[in-house]
């Protein structure tokens, strides 16, 4: 069974070009996001998130890795790689840039409709993203 609509390549590619557009285009108009800081609902909500990632780390790409998927859901891997070098808002801090590289792994499932992922939920470690970003043990 293939992955829906393509996602893990379209996503992928259109984050790592900048193309919010065409990553928005994957996700329905009610798109729901939720990690250990929140939650946000709505493409606006979701265009601020990948904006504020695209400000604070100008350079950053992903990579996606597929575990296991059905036509309604996906369970993935992935990977941000880039440079810390812009202010990111987080938990209700701002958290000023270090300038050094980072890698963070997190891991996700997508819930999809017939046309659109309709809701993301994301796992990770918040210890280990403070470090990777350089703010020691978090």
């Amino acid at each position: 069974m293939q992955i829906p609509f393509n996602f893990t390549e379209r996503a992928s590619a259109a984050f790592n070009n900048r193309d919010l557009d065409a990553l928005l285009g994957l996700m329905s108009e009610d798109f729901h996001f939720a990690d250990p800081m929140g939650e946000t609902t709505g493409r606006a909500a979701t265009r601020a998130r990948e904006e504020a990632l695209f400000t604070a780390f100008p350079d950053i790409r992903v990579e996606m890795s597929p575990v296991v998927w059905n036509a309604r859901h996906l369970a993935m891997t992935a990977v941000f790689t880039g440079t810390f070098t812009g202010a990111f808002a987080m938990g209700g801090h701002l958290i000023p840039p270090s300038g050094a590289p980072f890698q963070f792994r997190f891991a996700g499932l997508f819930t999809f409709d017939d046309h659109h992922a309709t809701s993301e939920e994301v796992f990770y470690d918040r210890v280990a993203l403070m470090q990777a970003l350089g703010q020691g043990a978090g």
